[in-house]
């Protein structure tokens, strides 16, 4: 009976130090393949230090205030979105993730600055930001028309496709993909708010919509 006993126990011994080994190799391979990091990249690092950089130059203080802030905002979010398509694919949710969290951090500044001044202030409000968004409009298709001239297929208007862009307009749902992959993003943005948060968005977005066909203005910014 103490035989059978050893022997099933020398068994179970056996087969847990094999399957310690497979873990330990399928470690080893991960970390060789760099799918595993006890340390960001410096090449993600960096990424991140841009994005900071352009949330304080270009999100801090409002957003752009003149076209040629503007400008600067798309060239800068054009840079970062290059770094970004540099990176290994294992690499690339890493830096993304951070400036979608930075796109919506701004919203949510814009959203509560609209809020936070009484309604007789609101509209004034609007259409400080309804003039941004057509500033980075322009911006935007100048930096299209100057890549395309260039060969470069319009790469700076497709900055904001990685959520790398400091402001509303920079960091709306993809230009170049497809429809689903943006009902994709939007379903995500929408996951990560709370019931509250949506709630005011959809009165911020019905106000801004307002406002603007109030103006004569085509709608605007991401729904």
């Amino acid at each position: 009976m103490s035989t059978a006993s050893e022997g099933s126990s020398g068994t179970a011994l056996r087969w847990g130090g094999i399957l310690l080994a497979l873990a330990l190799l399928a470690f080893l391979f991960a970390w060789f393949m760099g799918w595993i990091r006890f340390t960001t990249d410096p090449r993600v690092v960096e990424i991140r230090k841009m994005q900071e950089e352009a949330r304080q130059k270009f999100v801090a203080n409002g957003g752009p205030n003149t076209l040629v802030e503007a400008t600067e905002a798309v060239v800068a979010m054009a840079q970062i979105r290059q770094k970004v398509e540099s990176l290994p694919e294992n690499l690339r949710p890493q830096a993304e993730r951070s400036g979608g969290s930075m796109f919506r951090t701004a919203m949510r500044a814009r959203i509560d600055g609209y809020f936070a001044l009484p309604p007789e202030k609101r509209q004034a409000e609007l259409d400080r930001q309804i003039k941004q968004e057509e500033m980075m409009r322009k911006a935007f298709e100048t930096a299209g028309a100057v890549a395309s001239a260039f060969g470069g297929g319009g790469g700076s208007s497709n900055a904001a496709a990685g959520g790398s862009a400091p402001t509303q307009q920079g960091g709306g749902a993809p230009r170049s993909r497809t429809e689903e992959s943006r009902n994709n993003w939007r379903k995500q943005m929408i996951d990560r708010t709370t019931p509250e948060q949506r709630a005011r968005y959809v009165e911020y977005r019905r106000a801004m919509e307002k406002r603007r066909e109030q103006l004569g203005m085509p709608s605007g910014g991401p729904r």
